[in-house]
Parts: structure tokens; C-alpha cells; sequence
């Protein structure tokens, strides 16, 4: 079943009848038709070979920067830094990775709150947590996007709410790791005066969700359709995504909490450095986690490998840490923090099984006010 096809179950609530079916008749053998099942699965099947080749493109040009990275460091330097790593801050940063998995939780639970609906906390967690690795597993992120389903079936939150929840968390979360990581970058290379300017605009900025919907407010029509179409479904979720950029409250929260995260995982950067000796300042370490987040959603590799590792040894080393030791910081990153939470997330898929899209009619009416 095609992803909108399954989509189109969800919303629609259920697949139509066949005509003959319903006529107790048995059709006639039909000549076989060339534009069929075989063709789009050969068509299917040269898309996925040409998204392969584009990864081994990209993978190619990431790996291709890294070596020439990685030749101007000293081998036995890299070596050296490696072999004085103090393991106790490293386990302090990998401990930081759970109250940001919490946030993030937390984050999300009121955003479907807004909504009208409610996640339990802890499920909200693993959600999160599957939803995160899958993402990394996917090209552009597009795995998240398995979590409506499972919000669905655990908690019976319509997919068009679930889907307006995790396209508003991804688009704001972006943009907001692009300000605050160009804010915390511009320290590094500018003034202060620059720097307050920036922080001023960035601040602007933040309330990107908010004076976007007041922009677009009152051109979507009287309300949401009560149709169950595939087509309804995505009209709902637009506006249950208009519904939650216009609350001025919601995008603060959602803004707080995104910039304490993008902070204690700047600090858990940081705590990496220190662990080998090396002493940037929490600008650096904010920065080279927001940019290479971003670097990394829009990478098509698994785990936004090149590109993410590039920006923070890139960003490591403007920060005054020596190629050897931004190398290392890097390993380190993808140790204690990509590696817990992709473990984490495999337990998460685990509990909570396969997204499974029902058979049955599903209504999805508009949420409680």
C-alpha cells in the first residue's frame, strides 16, 4: 500500500467496495494493461535507484571533505587526544541526553494539547524517541512522520492532528536551530554590537510561526470539512496548523523550550570538549549542535553523516579547538549522543510495535473546543 493510499484509508475511513463485488457478479478477465502494476513497479524501481546513486553522490562528496579535513591533522595528535578522554564527563554528557528527550516530550504533548487531545507522557517519550530515530534512518527526516500513526493507534489521535503537530514541530524547530545557531555562530566572527543586533533580530524571528498565521488569517474559509476524503484530511491538518501558529502563548513555550534544548545539548557539546582537554566556550559547542542539526535534516544519508560532522568540525575549529581535537569532539558526539538515542528509539519501535493503519472507518472529526 502507497503512502497515500494508506493515507487515504485513514482519513477516508476504509477502502470502497468493489462495484462488482456489490453486484454478486464475477467480472470477465480484463487484457492485460501495459500502464499496470509492472511498470510503475519498474518506474519505482529506477526511482529508487537514482535516490540510492544521489546518497552515494552525497556520501562520496561528504567523505571526500572529511579526508581532506582529516589530512591535515596529525595522526598521532588525534591519537594522543583520544587516549586522555575523560570518561566521566563523557557519561555526564551522555546523562544529559535524557532530559532532553524529556523536553522534547514535553514539547510535543503540548502542541497536541492545543489540539484537544492528550498523549500520555511516558508513551510521549518513546513516540518521540522511534519518531527521532526513524528520522535519522530516512532521507530529509521523512521517518517522523510515522508518528500520527502511532499517536493513533495507542491514543486514537486523528492523523490530521498528529500530522499538523509534527509539521509544525519540524518546520519551527529548523528555522529556530538556523537563528539560535547563527546568533550563538556570530559570536565567534562578530562584534558585540553586531552580535546584539542579531540577537534582536533573532528574537523576531522566533515569532515566525505567530505573524505567519496572523498574515494568512481568514483566507481558509468558514471551517474545517467534515468529509472523511484524503483531501479533507489534509485541509484539517492545515488548519489545525494554522490553529497552532496563531496562539502568541504557544509559540513562546514552544520557542523556551526549544532554546533550553538546543542549550543543554550545546552543553553536552561542550562537556564532550572538556573531556579532552579542550576549551570552547558554550557559544561554540550551541552553535556547532544547532547548525549541524540543520545540516544534518536536509542530508539524504542515515544519521545526517557528512554533512553533520563536517559543519561541527568546521564550526569546532573556528571556535579555537585544533583540527585533531574538533575530530575527536565529533567522534564523541556520535558516541555519546547519536548512538544512545538511536538505541533508545530502537527500544521505543520495539514497544510500540509497527505503525499499523486500520482497515476500519475512522472519524476523524474536529477536536473539542
Amino acid at each position: 500500500m502507497s503512502a497515500k493510499s494508506a493515507a487515504d484509508v485513514v482519513w477516508r475511513g476504509g477502502e470502497a467496495t468493489p462495484s462488482a463485488e456489490r453486484s454478486g457478479r464475477i467480472p470477465s478477465p480484463a487484457a492485460p494493461d501495459r500502464s499496470g502494476p509492472g511498470v510503475r513497479s519498474h518506474w519505482l524501481s529506477r526511482r529508487r535507484l537514482m535516490l540510492v546513486g544521489l546518497q552515494l553522490v552525497v556520501l562520496a562528496i561528504s567523505a571526500a571533505v572529511i579526508y581532506g579535513l582529516v589530512r591535515k591533522v596529525d595522526p598521532a595528535a588525534v591519537i594522543s587526544k583520544a587516549g586522555h578522554v575523560s570518561w566521566k564527563l563523557v557519561a555526564v554528557a551522555i546523562a544529559l541526553n535524557l532530559p532532553t528527550s524529556l523536553l522534547r516530550a514535553r514539547r510535543s504533548q503540548i502542541l497536541l494539547h492545543r489540539l484537544g487531545y492528550h498523549v500520555p507522557f511516558v508513551r510521549m517519550t518513546w513516540v518521540d524517541l522511534a519518531g527521532q530515530t526513524l528520522s535519522w534512518l530516512t532521507p530529509a527526516a521523512s521517518g517522523d512522520l510515522s508518528r500520527p500513526y502511532l499517536w493513533r493507534n495507542s491514543d486514537r489521535v486523528p492523523v490530521s492532528a498528529g500530522v499538523a503537530t509534527v509539521v509544525y514541530e519540524r518546520l519551527v524547530t529548523i528555522v529556530q536551530l538556523a537563528i539560535v545557531g547563527g546568533v550563538f555562530a556570530a559570536v565567534i566572527y562578530l562584534p558585540a554590537p553586531a552580535v546584539a543586533g542579531l540577537v534582536v533580530a533573532g528574537l523576531v524571528l522566533l515569532a515566525v510561526p505567530w505573524w505567519a498565521s496572523r498574515i494568512v488569517r481568514g483566507s481558509g474559509g468558514q471551517g474545517m470539512p467534515a468529509s472523511r476524503s484524503l483531501r479533507a484530511g489534509l485541509i484539517r491538518a492545515l488548519f489545525q496548523l494554522h490553529d497552532l501558529g496563531a496562539s502568541a502563548r504557544l509559540t513562546t513555550v514552544f520557542a523556551g523550550y526549544s532554546v533550553l534544548i538546543f542549550v543543554v545539548s550545546g552543553l553536552q557539546v561542550l562537556l564532550l570538549a572538556w573531556a579532552i582537554g579542550a576549551g570552547p566556550g558554550l557559544a561554540v559547542a550551541v552553535a556547532a549542535y544547532c547548525i549541524s542539526q540543520v545540516a544534518g535534516s536536509v542530508s539524504t544519508l542515515p544519521f545526517g553523516l557528512g554533512a553533520a560532522d563536517l559543519v561541527t568540525i568546521g564550526l569546532l575549529t573556528a571556535g579555537g579547538l585544533g583540527h585533531a581535537a574538533a575530530l575527536v569532539v565529533t567522534v564523541l558526539v556520535r558516541l555519546a549522543m547519536t548512538l544512545p538515542l538511536g538505541i533508545a528509539g530502537a527500544v521505543g519501535i520495539m514497544l510500540l510495535g509497527r505503525p499499523h493503519i486500520p482497515e476500519e472507518a475512522v472519524a476523524t472529526a474536529a477536536p473539542p473546543r
